[in-house]
């Protein structure tokens, strides 16, 4: 289990891998027909597969055994960030969240930000290679970048924050969280979240944290973030 390949081509007892993944295997790797590889689905599905055919346009594997539910969590993490500047950042967070264990990531626009758009095919594959390297089977939904007020008004996590860099703030996210449950956890851009909006956001149940001392980042305050949820319930 030293590498996996993705395909969303999952049927009852084969798998057709994507082109893509088929050159990797078949021309880079040199992989050939009885060679054993393993394929992930981005929906928790591992499967121990053999190849059947080199036909690059349709690699068939044959199903051996398949986990539906690899590394499956107790808990949701769902971080909603709004991008920095800097789009390398933007990927760099989405792949470093991916490996540090993230199940949703939404991108939002606030009153201070500095980025408006977003390249989301790039983006989605950054997560997949992330998802690989790390040796995951989940692959975290990718939300396109929405206004701020959109988010906190539709957002369905059992508990809700919201980073707020104010000196009066000691609530730290690992004090407020409680393990094994659904988190959104709202990043804001360099400029921080506006006070009209840290208001609004609390009359739809998002309570303001801290990440501790020093000022992070955008896309530290995200990674932080996901560290700390993660470290929480790993304490169980």
């Amino acid at each position: 289990m030293d590498q996996f390949f993705y395909s969303t081509q999952i049927y009852d007892d084969f798998i057709i891998l994507p082109k893509d993944e088929a050159l990797h295997a078949l021309k880079v790797l040199r992989k050939k027909p009885g060679d054993m590889i393993t394929v992930v689905d981005g929906k928790g599905g591992l499967y121990e597969t053999c190849i059947e055919s080199e036909n690059i346009q349709s690699c068939r594997l044959n199903i051996l055994s398949a986990d539906k539910e690899f590394g499956h969590q107790n808990y949701y993490i769902h971080i909603g960030i709004a991008p920095p500047k800097s789009h390398d950042r933007v990927e760099w967070f989405v792949e470093k969240a991916v490996e540090i264990g993230v199940q949703e990531i939404s991108f939002i626009l606030a009153d201070h930000s500095e980025r408006k758009h977003i390249k989301l095919d790039r983006i989605e594959k950054r997560a997949v290679s992330s998802m690989k390297q790390s040796l995951q089977a989940f692959l975290p939904i990718i939300n396109d970048i929405v206004p701020l007020k959109d988010v906190i008004k539709i957002c369905s996590n059992d508990e809700k924050f919201i980073g707020y860099l104010n000196e009066g703030n000691n609530n730290h996210l690992i004090k407020s969280a409680t393990p094994n449950k659904d988190y959104c956890m709202l990043i804001g851009p360099e400029g921080d979240f506006s006070s009209s909006e840290i208001n609004k956001s609390q009359d739809f149940g998002f309570k303001p944290v801290s990440l501790g001392d020093n000022r992070l980042r955008t896309e530290t305050a995200g990674l932080a973030a996901c560290h700390i949820l993660n470290l929480l319930n790993e304490k169980q």
